[in-house]
């Protein structure tokens, strides 16, 4: 099978998803990838990359500089030709389409090819959460007048837009799949963030006082969180020293921390990829304030064998099974029992090891993908 992947930024570095799409390639199958130059890496600086890139049958060809003239109408016209013409000479037999934002992309190729679209989101869209999906486009129109009510409405209009246009839908959030009426007749799968098996040199020297948050700072991550419970978990558990390795726009609560405590918080603003995952392997365990995402920190933490700690239930964890489902009350107390359990940490930690071996694996998740995919191609090409 021959499939076309619109994307926002691929890199093999830090991109999970990458491993997902390089095991379909490697199973009798061609991907062509149409993406842009700059990407986003695990410390949330841009980087280059270069034009184009082959990986055994996944070919990137990153033609836009930018992802602003990647999901442009008028930015994209210089570049139509060139696209037209890899198009056209790949072949393809299905278009599996990144985001919402690049769907107006998807779909010129969809009109001029007839190709269906596979359209995999991280979250559809809900009333209850409006920002959730589409955030920086719906925050445009919340104002003082109308509140959340035209963010809500103009939300609900392209998602149904978005849903209508593809021929099949994929979210990787667990909630969302009971909640999506189909459109259109329109299929809806949820199918979970992946990671992939991190192959890391040297053993496992575990710092029983340490713990560890990765990511970008962005609102949804919820560091502010981190100003209750850091000082609480330093003072009261044999945690000594938290390691954050992430930027943004809520750096001021790290530095905050590291005044108040600075011989017990370590950051670092941008990590290689090998360092962060040695990084989880050694702590003894991981902690995430996020209100939602951070998967990919979550499923390294799970595929290295370190416990995950959460205060929100975002992702279908299992207290006590696959990580430890708290709050920022009862974090010292959830916290001290697995430094006094040893029973308790084997058990999470096994647990969370068995579920991203089940289910976040980069072959887990890629079968999905390519399961979805033929499905749609069978269906398309019986109309």
């Amino acid at each position: 099978m021959n499939i076309l992947l619109i994307t926002p930024g691929i890199n093999k570095k830090f991109n999970d998803n990458y491993h997902a799409y390089r095991y379909i390639a490697d199973n009798d199958n061609n991907i062509l990838a149409i993406s842009n130059k700059e990407n986003i890496n695990k410390g949330g600086r841009l980087q280059k990359d270069p034009e184009v890139e082959v990986d055994g049958s996944l070919i990137i060809h990153r033609i836009f500089n930018s992802v602003r003239e990647q999901q442009s109408f008028f930015r994209r016209l210089p570049y139509k030709k060139k696209v037209k013409n890899l198009v056209s000479e790949f072949r393809p037999d299905v278009m599996f389409c990144e985001e919402i934002s690049n769907l107006k992309l998807a779909l010129e190729i969809k009109r001029e090819f007839r190709v269906p679209i596979v359209l995999r989101t991280e979250f559809a869209f809900d009333a209850n959460y409006p920002y959730r999906s589409m955030g920086r486009l719906l925050q445009i129109f919340k104002n003082p007048l109308t509140g959340d009510r035209l963010a809500i409405l103009l939300g609900a209009l392209i998602w149904r837009w978005a849903y209508a246009n593809a021929d099949a839908v994929i979210s990787c959030y667990y909630e969302d799949a009971p909640k999506q009426p189909e459109v259109n007749n329109t299929p809806f799968y949820y199918v979970p963030w992946p990671t992939y098996y991190p192959n890391i040199e040297g053993e496992v020297t575990r710092a029983r006082d340490r713990a560890v948050f990765i990511g970008a700072f962005d609102p949804h991550k919820n560091l502010n969180e981190l100003l209750l419970t850091i000082p609480k978990l330093l003072r009261k558990s044999p945690l000594k020293e938290f390691c954050v390795v992430g930027a943004g726009q809520d750096l001021g609560v790290i530095e905050q921390l590291k005044a108040s405590y600075p011989g017990s918080i370590r950051h670092f603003q941008s990590l290689s990829r090998e360092e962060c995952l040695k990084l989880i392997r050694d702590s003894f365990f991981s902690y995430s304030p996020a209100t939602r995402g951070g998967w990919g920190f979550i499923g390294d933490s799970w595929a290295l064998g370190t416990p995950v700690v959460v205060t929100h239930n975002h992702y279908g964890f299992c207290d006590d099974v696959d990580s430890v489902v708290t709050s920022p009350e009862e974090i010292v107390n959830r916290v001290k029992s697995l430094y006094e359990n040893e029973t308790e940490y084997e058990r999470v930690r096994e647990g969370g090891h068995k579920r991203f071996l089940e289910h976040h694996t980069a072959e887990a998740v890629g079968s999905r993908f390519l399961e979805i995919c033929t499905l749609v191609v069978r269906s398309f090409s019986s109309r």
